[in-house]
């Protein structure tokens, strides 16, 4: 599988660092060690890169031969939901379709981002 990067750069059709660096408007050796240790931009960067590909962070992350039916096993619903879950399940049930989509692209990037620092 693809990293993160490498689908990033790819479906950018960016030639070199500069110029993905240009396109999202950051610092090439900030680019550059992201790249180079595999490191997630920050959301603002991650939701640019969403936007000019037209893929989901979802698909950025995982790829296009990610299998959702995974996940969706582990999203078992727990016995003992701490107030704290009962009340963000409560809050997110009254958002709409556009907003629920940025509270699970945050979510996403969120779990993947604690992920990559328990790695490191």
């Amino acid at each position: 599988m693809k990293k993160f990067w490498d689908r990033v750069m790819a479906l950018l059709e960016s030639p070199s660092v500069v110029e993905l660096a240009r396109s999202l408007e950051v610092n090439r050796s900030t680019l550059s060690s992201w790249i180079h240790n595999d490191r997630r931009p920050p959301m603002i960067t991650a939701m640019k890169i969403s936007e000019l590909t037209g893929v989901s962070l979802k698909m950025l992350e995982y790829g296009l031969d990610w299998d959702s039916q995974e996940e969706e096993e582990d999203d078992e619903v727990a016995e003992g939901i701490s107030p704290l879950m009962k009340s963000v399940l409560q809050n997110i049930k009254a958002l709409d379709t556009e907003q629920l989509e940025l509270v699970q692209t945050i979510v996403d990037y969120l779990k993947t981002s604690k992920a990559k620092t328990k790695q490191s």
